[in-house]
């Protein structure tokens, strides 16, 4: 198999970076052919993920976090080309959707020994495609708001503290929401449109979601309140969806939001813009590589 391998050494923690030639030997040892490029610069990845299309390489190898894998995914989504991941960020969100193991080695066993599996993937108005998730409002507010460097010495904690500092400073703008067109539109203060059950690594928010049922779903925050966000907050965090009060939920193939203000929008982690912003669903868009 000839694969390039992406790899991000700023993914994760410091010592990961070094297991990378233990990859490369790993794959090696198991038929495969490797060119490996290391991408440092935003973008950077998502370039070299579309360069493969024109090399004749099989499979686009991503060695990184979520934010790596989202540049790879917007490179190669629509092709021919196979997805692996080796996990090596803070949350893993599609490598906990997808069942690959968090431990990079333990991950090359599913390249060599998995199986290709189709996958949708969300697609925003501003030309950016999403594998998991992405949102609108308080959601991508904390996305900004997370201190690299606090990050890469809390890991995955950093959320929720960026997500309190955020809760009690920010002002929840109203959203108008229309799914389908449905009447009437729906409102509400932050959402998350989601094309997988996970979200933030294990946690799962919408458990009707799956990747490949050519459906969104969407999650819409219904109050403004601290306490109520605090509340829906913890309810994720303990996967309890029958818990959380102040929080709708729906279904549809697409998704338009508006605010009076510019509302911030993150996909997949990364910041893209701002409301007003549309979403829409790409039905078996992805090839990715499961575990058997």
């Amino acid at each position: 198999m000839r694969a390039q391998l992406i790899f991000n050494p700023a993914s994760g923690r410091a010592a990961r970076a070094a297991r990378l030639k233990s990859i490369e030997r790993v794959l090696t040892e198991k038929g495969f052919s490797l060119e490996t490029f290391t991408a440092v610069q935003p973008g950077e990845a998502r370039h070299l993920a579309g360069s493969a299309k024109d090399r004749s390489f099989q499979m686009v190898i991503c060695a990184g976090g979520d934010g790596t894998i989202h540049e790879v995914v917007n490179g190669i989504a629509g092709s021919d080309l196979i997805l692996g991941i080796l996990p090596m960020g803070t949350a893993n969100v599609l490598a906990w959707e997808m069942g690959i193991p968090l431990d990079p080695l333990r991950a090359c066993e599913v390249l060599t020994s998995g199986k290709v599996k189709t996958i949708d993937l969300g697609l925003t108005s501003v030309g950016r495609y999403f594998s998991c998730m992405a949102g609108v409002g308080l959601d991508a507010q904390v996305v900004r708001e997370v201190d690299p460097t606090v990050k890469g010495f809390l890991g995955k904690i950093a959320y929720p503290v960026a997500a309190l500092g955020t809760v009690l400073h920010y002002d929840l703008p109203e959203l108008t929401v229309d799914i389908d067109g449905q009447k009437p539109l729906l409102s509400g203060y932050s959402m998350v449109v989601c094309n997988s059950r996970h979200y933030g690594g294990r946690f799962t928010l919408c458990q009707d979601a799956a990747i490949d049922d050519g459906w969104l779903d969407v999650c819409i925050l219904q109050e403004r309140y601290t306490s109520a966000i605090i509340r829906s907050g913890v309810s994720v965090l303990l996967d309890s969806r029958r818990a959380i009060g102040g929080v709708t939920f729906h279904r549809g193939r697409s998704v338009n939001v508006s605010s009076a203000h510019r509302v911030l929008v993150q996909s997949d982690g990364d910041i893209i813009g701002t409301t007003p912003i549309g979403f829409s669903i790409v039905p078996g868009a992805l090839k990715v590589m499961v575990p058997a």
